[in-house]
């Protein structure tokens, strides 16, 4: 959007104020200037010129040579395809280096055979209106040499302002909503935008001809105001408001089109004028289906039954807030026109012009939401101007206004001490009050409440917002940025937060998972799975699982996914059997949920009369191999990950009684944990190997991760203890003992036999040749170690041979001697 700098003057003073200051304090409070446009820069190398001479071309008979005489020691030749001029006429030349507003750069060039030193200009070639008939002729009052912008005083200032920056600001659309904010932002006084009364001549024999109006989508339409003005005369504008239009990047048309533009860049509130010889009646309606115009860009628009329309009572004449009807259209034959003045739906006006790719001044400004007020002002205004410019203009018929718009009394509540907890400092309420008011907020009611604990007294304010804000201030906090940007950002001084920063409370249960993925991915090159919780009846049939005491699914993904799974095991098997032959080993785990058919903790609705089904997370691990090794291999792979995360935990293996459908009864222990059981460690059976096509053997435990928190959290916290300043001394020990006696009974023995015992570690296990039937062999290394002296081998002897005597009394162990 362009704002004229001299048009801005005309309602607040800026005098001494220069264009970059304006610039930059526009955009650190309001808008975004991109730049400063000076219209006299625009016109530079484009002259007046006196024709001296012309010439037919000799090679082309639509061309003419012209000899001109543009106030320099020798004349010019220009090649020119008008013939509008004649020998002494004054008119534009563009000279070589000139660059016309449309971009078009001049150069030196050959034109059928002959040479042409700049370009005689039409007046749409200028952007100085819309006439392409021929050269511009200009007055005799111009002179010679003498720069065109100069001769008609084409000497604004113009900024250009993102349009972007005021999307939600649909009072910022036009010269007097920026000099508004000027007036703020300078302290200066604005002066009021006043209109005269349009004074009606009653006319009785007028009435025959009275305009009807009538909207049958009100919701869509607030307002519409209509004034029907005969004796027209269409001629073209005066110098000056034709200076205004053009200084914007507007073509002057007519002096009619061209108030309605100036009306709109000047108050933001569109006008349309109407051919108002044949109009009746005008009616605010829907399209019709499949609804065609043709519009005022020669473009064919096809409606839909959603876009709102100006209708005759014989056609539609424009589409509303978007463009006008060519049917309708000012030409210089109109004597009758009526001036449209109204507020459309910004939803409605944005839908059909985006639809239509027509997205006009009038619709840019419609779809941000007008002030229904700017209606009655803007028709006034251009009644005034067209008395002013077409003093023969009869003013004969009413203004007709209707519509179902009621002013908005709108009032939002500021409590003071809020606002100074969200700005971050206390402003003085002196300024606060002076910017609200600048700004055309009004301070209905001040209030006192008492209501802090330190027995102060909170002030709120009730204050109204004026008609040309009420779309975008609607809540408290739109008031604090409008007091932050007018006081300025800069002001406001910056500071640390002063909350207390409280760290996250820990997931005990998301930490213990990281460490238990960390250790078995990285330490034990484990992959880890991730399968569904859905299984099927065949699964568990080959597992000897009874799926009768599964939870059923209503709506299963499939027929494989029928059932919600309590083992981990099931998948682990399923994904040993994908991948058994492509790898000699396979080592997986997975940590997920199971699901038993009992009650569980979590409410199933807010009833709270109903619980979910039991659910809780598990840790599965599988080991499949060529070897029988297996067994012994997960056990060691559990019990120093359980070693490393407890921090010295030892993880104990019981014989167990109990059945595990698919384990192998010879291979399979229960874990404990500080005494408490965590959970199990099985070597699949044969036969459901075989069951489940599996040629690996394998082994798989799973652990509750519940149970393994809780056997962690009981453990005693590890206390700082000084490095031992006397050396241990080692001794190993192996004995024979009978198979059915487990290692940890004797191992536990010998731990607490003696406190100078500090750490018994079984390093072998021996049976078969040179021992007896049932018999089997455990060969202890056994650390003695004292913290207030140097121990003795006598005094190690002593120990030793005592703890021997112990071990073949209790479990009738002999020291092996082979």
């Amino acid at each position: 959007m362009n704002i004229s700098l001299n048009w801005l003057k005309e309602f607040v003073s800026l005098s001494n104020i220069s264009s970059e200051e304006i610039k930059d304090r526009l955009t650190a409070h309001t808008v975004e200037v991109e730049k400063i446009i000076k219209q006299k820069e625009q016109y530079q190398n484009i002259v007046v010129a006196e024709i001296l001479e012309i010439k037919k071309h000799p090679q082309a008979d639509k061309l003419q040579l012209v000899l001109v005489d543009a106030g320099e020691k020798e004349n010019l030749k220009v090649v020119c395809g008008a013939f509008n001029i004649s020998c002494g006429q004054l008119v534009p030349l563009a000279k070589i280096g000139a660059i016309l507003p449309n971009g078009l750069e001049i150069k030196k060039a050959e034109i059928r055979g002959e040479e042409s030193n700049g370009m005689l200009c039409a007046e749409d070639e200028l952007g100085l209106g819309s006439n392409h008939d021929g050269i511009m002729i200009l007055s005799s009052q111009a002179k010679k040499g003498e720069l065109l912008a100069d001769y008609l005083e084409l000497n604004e200032v113009v900024l250009e302002i993102d349009n972007k920056s005021i999307s939600n600001r649909p009072d910022l659309w036009s010269h007097y909503g920026i000099a508004r904010e000027l007036a703020i932002l300078f302290n200066k006084k604005l002066d009021d935008y006043s209109t005269k009364e349009i004074k009606i001549k009653k006319d009785n024999k007028k009435e025959k001809t009275k305009l009807e109006v009538k909207i049958e989508v009100k919701n869509l339409c607030q307002k519409y105001l209509a004034l029907k003005i005969e004796n027209i005369k269409i001629e073209d504008s005066p110098k000056w408001l034709k200076n205004r239009l053009t200084s914007l990047g507007v073509k002057p048309i007519n002096n009619i089109v061209d108030i309605t533009n100036y009306i709109m860049f000047e108050t933001g509130q569109p006008l349309h004028a109407f051919d108002g010889e044949n109009i009746k009646k005008i009616i605010i309606k829907k399209a019709t289906k499949n609804e065609k115009i043709m519009g005022l860009d020669e473009g064919e628009k096809k409606l839909e039954e959603d876009d709102l329309v100006i209708s005759s009572d014989k056609e539609t004449i424009a589409i509303a807030g978007v463009i006008g009807a060519k049917n309708s259209q000012i030409n210089n034959t109109t004597s009758t026109i009526i001036i449209e003045s109204a507020n459309f739906d910004a939803v409605s006006v944005r839908k059909t012009a985006q639809r239509l790719n027509t997205r006009t001044d009038a619709a840019m400004r419609f779809e941000k939401g007008l002030d229904p007020n700017l209606c009655k002002i803007a028709i006034n205004k251009a009644g005034e101007m067209i008395k002013k410019i077409s003093p023969s203009a009869n003013f004969n018929h009413e203004i007709i206004e209707t519509g179902d718009f009621v002013e908005e009394n709108k009032i939002i509540t500021l409590d003071l001490d809020w606002a100074d907890k969200l700005i971050g400092q206390k402003i003085d309420r002196k300024e606060i009050k002076k910017i609200l008011e600048s700004l055309g907020l009004k301070i209905e009611k001040n209030k006192n409440l008492k209501k802090n604990e330190d027995k102060s007294w909170a002030e709120e304010w009730d204050i109204k917002i004026p008609s040309w804000r009420t779309k975008d201030l609607s809540i408290k906090e739109d008031l604090i940025e409008e007091i932050i940007r007018i006081y300025g950002y800069d002001n406001i001084k910056s500071s640390s937060p002063k909350g207390e920063i409280i760290p996250p409370e820990k997931d005990k249960e998301l930490e213990l998972i990281k460490k238990i993925k960390k250790i078995l991915a990285l330490s034990y090159k484990m992959n880890e799975v991730y399968n569904y919780s859905f299984v099927s009846e065949e699964q568990l049939l080959k597992l000897n699982l009874d799926p009768k005491t599964y939870l059923q699914l209503l709506n299963p993904l499939s027929t494989q996914h029928t059932l919600l799974r309590q083992t981990m095991t099931t998948h682990l098997l399923s994904n040993v059997k994908t991948n058994q032959a492509k790898y000699n080993k396979i080592a997986l785990f997975e940590i997920g949920n199971v699901f038993l058919n009992i009650s569980g903790d979590l409410n199933k609705d807010e009833t709270l009369l109903n619980n979910l089904p039991y659910q809780e997370k598990k840790i599965g691990l599988i080991l499949a191999e060529n070897t029988n090794e297996k067994f012994k291999n997960l056990k060691n792979i559990i019990f120093n990950a359980i070693e490393e995360i407890s921090e010295g935990a030892e993880l104990k293996f019981l014989p167990t009684e109990s059945i595990i459908d698919w384990a192998d009864q010879n291979e399979k222990c229960l874990l404990m944990l500080n005494d408490k059981e965590i959970g199990f460690l099985a070597t699949i059976s044969k036969e459901v190997l075989n069951k489940n096509g599996i040629k690996k053997e394998v082994s798989a435990l799973e652990i509750s991760l519940k149970s393994l928190l809780s056997a962690l959290s009981n453990l005693e916290t590890k206390q700082y203890q000084e490095i031992p300043k006397f050396p241990p001394i080692n001794r190993d020990l192996a004995f024979v003992i009978d198979e059915k006696i487990f290692y940890n009974d004797i191992r536990q023995e010998i731990k607490d036999f003696n406190p100078l015992i500090k750490r018994v570690d079984l390093f072998d296990v021996y049976s078969g040749k040179n021992l007896e039937a049932n018999k089997k062999s455990l060969a202890f290394h056994v650390i003695y170690q004292s913290g207030e002296k140097t121990l003795t081998n006598e005094s190690v002897d002593k120990i030793e041979a005592e703890l021997i005597k112990l071990l073949e009394s209790k479990f009738n162990a002999q020291i092996r001697n082979f």
